[in-house]
């Protein structure tokens, strides 16, 4: 079991490691601290990534690369696969998944399922979770659906990862493994193609990619501690963040509050992968209050966070190297006052 963890692990960063070669060192530098102030930001271009707009409860766009698709519901998830979109709504509390073309038209199937969607390094598979512990992969073709083993718990879970682009085994591919969290309690597990079934260490894995894997080991009352490991080894430890999403170059790592408690987080981090140490923080002061959700690496140096201030949403693109800010879509107001966002960003 050791060695199908190990290989998951390492999969995707042979050819990563050819490509980045071995950076020089340079000095630690002082953390930039800028306050979380979006009031009054200039616009920037529009995001790089897909994103969605809700305006009516039953109606989405998806804003892609080839133009816009409009998608029946309320989207709450949706990444980016072959000629079109995965996509998730929402409905009485019913999370469904499917797939759509980037012309709208529909996916032969659709599923009940868990909330959430987890994507591949090269955006080449998308993960879901189905009733009874159920686990589903998508491939880069849109309608090859691939069962993998289900989770043991037999609920709707939650998926965070996927190694590699082609799940399915033959004489080409190795297949994948899906890491899956517990929505139920404090549990998650690495799933395989190989029709394995394990445990992975963590309580919560809250991100991976390549050699790198991060999430909460220890959880009380007033908060949790997270560990970064690389090859399995725990490389550093922190009791003031939750690990959310490694960086494309995997230099860095993107640290929310430790703790989760009301609206949503008014402090984001930004920690080297390697040390835990922070690089980065936008951190709400008395006067000035941001709430943010949905935070994704758009490339290895801005990271777009979907945010809320002074009763209106936007979406925020966030320099990592001098803690600048600007708007990639201008803010919308909460005009029916319900605080929820007609935003989301795409898994990566």
């Amino acid at each position: 079991m050791k060695r199908l963890l190990t290989s998951f692990a390492v999969m995707p960063l042979a050819l990563a490691l050819a490509l980045l070669g071995n950076p020089a060192h340079a000095a630690p530098q002082a953390p930039v601290t800028k306050t979380f102030d979006v009031s009054d930001l200039s616009t920037g271009a529009p995001p790089k990534l897909v994103w969605s707009e809700t305006t009516d409860g039953t109606t989405s766009t998806v804003h892609g690369p080839a133009g816009d698709t409009t998608v029946q519901g309320d989207v709450a998830a949706l990444a980016p696969m072959g000629s079109g979109f995965v996509v998730q709504t929402v409905k009485g509390g019913r999370t469904t998944t499917r797939w759509v073309g980037a012309d709208g038209s529909p996916g032969r199937s659709s599923w009940r399922s868990g909330f959430g969607l987890a994507t591949s390094p090269d955006g080449e598979a998308v993960a879901f979770t189905t009733r009874r512990g159920g686990v589903r992969a998508i491939d880069e073709d849109g309608d090859r659906v691939l069962r993998m083993p289900s989770v043991p718990s037999k609920e709707l879970a939650t998926p965070v990862y996927v190694s590699s682009g082609d799940c399915k085994e033959d004489e080409t591919s190795n297949g994948c493994a899906i890491l899956v969290n517990s929505t139920r309690r404090l549990e998650s597990w690495v799933v395989s193609s190989h029709g394995i079934v394990d445990i992975t260490g963590f309580k919560a894995v809250g991100t991976a990619r390549g050699r790198w894997a991060g999430g909460i080991v220890q959880a009380t009352d007033t908060g949790t501690c997270s560990v970064m490991r690389r090859n399995l080894k725990n490389r550093w430890r922190t009791c003031d963040n939750q690990l959310s999403d490694i960086s494309p170059d995997q230099r860095r790592v993107l640290g929310t509050p430790a703790f989760a408690d009301g609206f949503g987080p008014t402090t984001l981090d930004v920690l080297d992968l390697r040390t835990g140490r922070v690089m980065t923080t936008w951190r709400s002061s008395r006067k000035v209050t941001t709430t943010y959700f949905d935070q994704v690496w758009e490339d290895a140096t801005h990271v777009l966070v979907v945010t809320y201030h002074d009763e209106a949403f936007a979406v925020v693109r966030l320099d990592v190297t001098d803690g600048s800010m600007e708007y990639a879509v201008e803010p919308v107001a909460d005009t029916d006052g319900d605080m929820e966002s007609p935003f989301h960003l795409q898994t990566r």
